[in-house]
């Protein structure tokens, strides 16, 4: 854990009312593990969008969002690269059409770059999309 994230853990505990680092961990890690346990869409088709931010300039991330495109390009619908203004960062924008399992491991891969990638991510059953309209 570098100094910067200790010091970020330690203002974060401070200013939300934790008795400190090892307890905002704590939280963290059990929100985690909740997130990937079974789920609704464990074995269901889903649609997902998910997005990594990261610094600009960052050629090992950017390698390897390279090659998590090519391990994982049977289930990438679409993706997009973006620079954001005065080099302030850059954007990966991937659309994943997969199971719900399949979908997790390719979030925990992109997580798994560097620690200093922000991800965020939403996530929808395809079914869903081709129910018939309802009758009203």
């Amino acid at each position: 854990m570098t100094e910067q994230l200790r010091e970020d853990l330690d203002s974060f505990a401070e200013g939300h009312g934790y008795s400190g680092r090892s307890e905002v961990i704590r939280e963290a890690c059990q929100a985690l593990l909740e997130e990937y346990q079974k789920s609704d869409y464990e074995d269901r088709r889903v649609l997902a969008t998910v997005t990594a931010g990261f610094e600009y300039d960052a050629p090992d991330i950017e390698h390897k969002m390279m090659d998590i495109r090519h391990e994982f390009e049977s289930l990438i619908r679409s993706n997009s690269h973006n620079c954001l203004e005065s080099n302030a960062g850059c954007v990966e924008t991937f659309v994943i059409e997969a199971t719900g399992d399949d979908v997790l491991k390719f979030i925990g891969t992109i997580r798994g770059t560097d620690e200093s990638v922000s991800v965020e991510y939403t996530v929808m059953p395809v079914d869903d999309l081709d129910a018939e309209p309802s009758e009203d």
